[in-house]
């Protein structure tokens, strides 16, 4: 099993949906939970919340359940029991690598 590029732990792999909008399945790339935080570093009007307020208000269990709605309409290959909110919160400062996000 290959490494996230971003926080080092074990990805999940396999082929992804070819209708997955985000978070798809790949031979290498980020972790559900980097992956996670890339999508919402990438995503206006989101990046922009989470500027103005703070990465702890993802712990919320009403954004998380928005956040799966989003995975859901996304058709997304993660589902939201595979991301660890405490560990996006606490990853949070963790550079980007300049390619791999999944």
């Amino acid at each position: 099993m290959p490494n996230c590029q971003r926080c080092g732990r074990e990805c999940q792999v396999g082929v992804g949906n070819p209708e997955a909008r985000l978070l798809r399945k790949a031979q290498k790339g980020l972790c559900a939970n980097c992956a996670v935080t890339a999508f919402l570093l990438d995503t206006e009007p989101i990046v922009g919340i989470l500027k103005r307020g703070n990465p702890l208000m993802l712990l919320n269990p009403m954004v998380q359940e928005q956040f799966g709605n989003i995975l859901i309409s996304g058709n997304s290959d993660a589902s939201l029991r595979e991301i660890d909110w405490d560990v996006v919160v606490s990853q949070w400062g963790l550079p980007m690598p300049k390619q791999g996000r999944r």
